[in-house]
Parts: structure tokens; sequence; C-alpha cells
């Protein structure tokens, strides 16, 4: 779709940075459409009420609907394991399995602290494309970078970490409603991996900050989720 669409920025893309740019497109996509309507449903009566028990069948049709990227991901990062490393699929498997509970009518408030943190993915996939068509020097680049990781810092570790730590002391207590115990626990453990992954690639990222916003060459290729 590049081709036709944007023909004269893909036309500027290497060879090598293809693959990047077609996964960074595919990313995009899903980010802003997980981004949409998590914040549409944001304030949900249904889902806010009852953390546990809350249950919306619009909200499981969105989330059914993002489960594709979701094995999609899971198969990119199966197959450039060398590339992706075991976090990645971590964090993949994770998503896949977490998307599976929540359209069973299970614990879907989750899917809105878990899932709102790919807002700060539209603008990680966006430094992707810019950097692919040779823009990572542009004042547009530092930009989408800042914004990238004030979104990162305040949402996928703030705020996720904050409901991670509400829902371990949640599953502790054994207040979990009707929702199938397991699947609690599940998701407790879930919150916590994800708040380890998102400090583990804070690191690289500050990193790469100290680069980007310093014009400075970078020495390491750095992808976050």
């Amino acid at each position: 779709m590049s081709k036709h669409l944007l023909p004269g920025m893909y036309g500027r893309v290497s060879k090598e940075d293809k693959r990047v740019w077609r996964t960074s497109i595919v990313g995009l996509v899903h980010a802003v459409y997980d981004s949409w309507f998590i914040i549409k449903y944001f304030n949900d009566p249904a889902l806010n009420g009852n953390r546990m028990d809350g249950y919306n069948p619009q909200f499981e049709l969105f989330l059914a609907l993002a489960m594709g990227y979701y094995a999609w991901d899971l198969t990119v990062c199966i197959s450039n394991y060398k590339s992706y490393g075991p976090m990645y699929l971590i964090h993949a498997a994770l998503g896949v399995f977490g998307i599976l509970i929540m359209t069973s009518r299970h614990l879907q408030f989750y899917a809105i602290p878990f899932l709102l943190p790919e807002f700060s993915s539209v603008f990680l996939n966006i430094r992707h494309l810019l950097k692919s068509v040779g823009l990572s020097k542009s004042f547009v680049y530092k930009l989408n970078f800042i914004v990238f990781l004030a979104a990162y810092i305040l949402i996928r570790i703030g705020f996720e970490f904050y409901h991670s730590v509400c829902l371990v002391a949640t599953v502790y207590s054994g207040n979990t409603g009707n929702a199938f115990y397991p699947f609690a626990v599940y998701f407790a453990v879930l919150g916590v991996t994800l708040t380890t992954l998102n400090l583990i690639w804070l690191k690289q990222i500050l990193i790469a900050a100290s680069y980007t916003l310093s014009s400075k060459p970078r020495k390491q290729n750095v992808k976050a989720e």
C-alpha cells in the first residue's frame, strides 16, 4: 500500500529498512486504533463501576478486533526471534493471552491501563518511519521523540505501574469478585512483568535520547514497545 499511497516517501526507504517500514506502518495503525477505543471507553461506567466484573459488549468487540494485531505481533516476534529477543516475545505472548481472557467476559477494565500505553507507540512508530526516510536529524523527529518519551514515562511507567500495584493488592486480598481467580493472578503477573519490561526499555530509550536530542550519532538501534 505504501507504494501507492506514499510513493515519494516509500521510494526513499532503503532495501534494508523496508521491513522496519512495513512493521512500523502496521504498528502505527494498531496503536492509533487501540488509543482511540481505549480513550473512548476510558470513563465507561460499566467498566469502571466494577473493575473485576465490569462488562461492555461493544468494548469486547473492539478488543476482539485488536486481537488480530497481537496475534500478528506474536508471529513476527517468533519468526524474527534473533532480532527481537526474548523480551519482545514475552511481551507479545502476554498480550495475546490477555486479550483472550478479556474477550471471555473477564477483567475487561484492565484493558484500559494495559492498552492505553499503546498511545506512546503512536510516536514510537512515527519515529521509526521518519528515521527510515532519512529525517533522523530533523526538528520534527526530535519533537516527536520528546512527545514519545513523555507519553512513555507518564503512561507506560506511571499510569500502568499504578494500576499494576493496585491489581496485585486486590488479588492478594482475594477480592476478585466473580472473575476466575487464575485469570486475576495472570493479570497481576502480567502487570508486574510489563512494568519490569518497560523499566528495562526506559534505560535504552534514555540512552537513545542523549543522542537524538544532542544530535550525536547513535551507537545502537532501540526498539521499544
